[in-house]
């Protein structure tokens, strides 16, 4: 049951980031009114990118951490 929920979480959480992902690509003006370039784009985009890797290698770490002490 806990690797389901695990995985069930994996996928939720991916589905946030491409569609956080697809609103940074897809919008042409954010929230200051500054018009977003292709650059721009990108930057935002390799931002939330790094972010979610964070996010991601800190959940992983605690995972692995978890199941070796566990076993």
């Amino acid at each position: 049951m806990v690797g389901k929920s695990w995985k069930t979480f994996q996928i939720i959480q991916l589905v946030i980031f491409l569609i956080v992902s697809v609103f940074l690509l897809v919008r042409t003006v954010d929230g200051h009114g500054a018009v977003q370039t292709l650059e721009v784009k990108l930057i935002s985009f390799a931002v939330w990118g790094l972010f979610y890797l964070g996010v991601l290698a800190i959940e992983w770490l605690t995972y692995l951490i978890t199941r070796h002490f566990n076993h």
